[in-house]
């Protein structure tokens, strides 16, 4: 059985603008989080308006901070009106959940050098490469799978990404006013039992149904590329938050994602904003 374990980190990267390298795993932190921060969580208008408002055609110019999560939505075929029931507990996807580009910097001017992606969704769960026969395509060692950084949602099924923006819809309420150390799950509208599309690595994260940690309390990610373990997401459908120690700490997500900005509250709704790769299984 062909495997490969990767390492999500537990820790954060000081640095807004830095990057660190975990287990041959990119994770771009985007740490924005603000102790004791008195600024008024409620936004009073719906998580969809709240989206959109900040997506591909923004109120305020050029803060699209949602346009690839609202770009996946449309591909995948998401109901919009998914994001105006109320009593659910919406997981927002930073454009750097996404894709991370990279840049340059000259003269106090930041530049793309490219459209590859180095972190993100794209990045880490790459679209794997097929031979003309249409089976997998290995490296030269046999056992690493050949894939390259996805470019565009397009090239996912929209029924693996249907499934995961479904399991990014929490139904019930949780935040910072009901969360401590501890996980707590939350059913999401993924049903229970889903699978993953094999065009990309996600198709072949194996989940379990506790967890799986190192020795070091990080969560390891591990891909089943031949045998048939690999689901892609949660087994039941749910996904876990929890204070990252006590009171005024972080959030975190499925023990390996940081809430850049939580508790944000809709008409409708928590909103928690990830921007670093959001896994879609609790262990």
């Amino acid at each position: 059985m062909k495997k490969r374990n990767i390492l999500l980190a537990g820790l954060f990267c000081a640095s807004i603008v830095s990057s660190c390298k975990i287990g041959g795993l990119e994770l771009q932190k985007n740490y924005e989080y603000q102790p004791g921060s008195t600024v008024d969580p409620k936004i009073n208008k719906t998580a969809l308006q709240y989206l959109r408002e900040r997506g591909k055609a923004p109120l305020i110019a050029n803060d699209t901070v949602f346009k690839y999560m609202q770009l996946g939505l449309e591909y995948a075929g998401i109901d919009p009106t998914e994001y105006e029931k109320a009593g659910r507990t919406f997981i927002f996807l930073g454009n750097n959940a996404v894709r991370v580009l990279p840049t340059t910097t000259t003269a106090g001017v930041v530049k793309t050098t490219s459209n590859i992606p180095t972190a993100g969704f794209w990045f880490d769960f790459p679209i794997m490469e097929k031979n003309p026969d249409g089976t997998q395509k290995y490296a030269a060692d046999g056992v690493t799978p050949v894939t390259h950084p996805a470019t565009s949602w397009n090239e996912y099924s929209p029924q693996t990404l249907k499934n995961y923006f479904l399991y990014l819809i929490g139904v019930g309420d949780l935040g910072f006013n009901n969360l401590n150390s501890v996980n707590q799950s939350l059913p999401t509208l993924l049903p229970a039992g889903a699978t993953a599309g094999k065009e990309s690595r996600l198709g072949y994260l194996v989940v379990n149904a506790a967890p799986n940690l190192s020795l070091s309390g990080t969560r390891t990610l591990t891909f089943d590329f031949t045998g048939t373990n690999g689901k892609g997401f949660d087994l039941e459908g749910k996904f876990n938050l929890k204070q990252n120690n006590a009171d005024f700490s972080p959030m975190v997500m499925n023990d390996g994602t940081t809430v850049v900005t939580g508790g944000i509250i809709a008409t409708n709704g928590q909103i928690h904003v990830t921007n670093t790769l959001t896994v879609p299984s609790r262990y």
